[in-house]
């Protein structure tokens, strides 16, 4: 069931895996939220780009996506939390994997001097 095959329907028909929908889901979700913030702090987005900050977003993506491609399967599936924990039991700890494959990567970076990196 991880690799469903999600129809978005629009202006066109789309169909997506299951973890590129969860994808464009979290990207709409960062952006929604750097929007409603911005409206209580009164800030123009539509005018300026200051905020736009595409390692944040990755970040933001990262870190949502696991729950994400749970809360579809119990939205778009009617499957209950344990169901899609076992269904994408591989698919989440691949994701955890590369999750700590890339925090070591940056702590590594961090502490070791740019020449030594080379």
């Amino acid at each position: 069931m991880n690799n469903d095959i999600i129809t978005v329907q629009g202006n066109k028909e789309f169909k997506l895996k299951k973890i590129e929908y969860a994808r464009w889901l979290c990207l709409l979700e960062a952006i929604d939220i750097i929007e409603r913030k911005a409206e209580s702090l009164k800030l123009d987005t539509a005018g300026d780009d200051f905020w736009v900050k595409p390692l944040a977003f990755q970040k933001y993506i990262d870190n949502r996506l696991e729950t994400m491609i749970l809360d579809i399967d119990r939205e778009e599936f009617n499957l209950s939390v344990r169901e899609s924990l076992q269904i994408n039991k591989e698919t989440l700890q691949t994701l955890s994997k590369e999750n700590i494959n890339e925090e070591v990567e940056e702590d590594v970076e961090e502490a070791v001097p740019e020449e030594m990196l080379v």
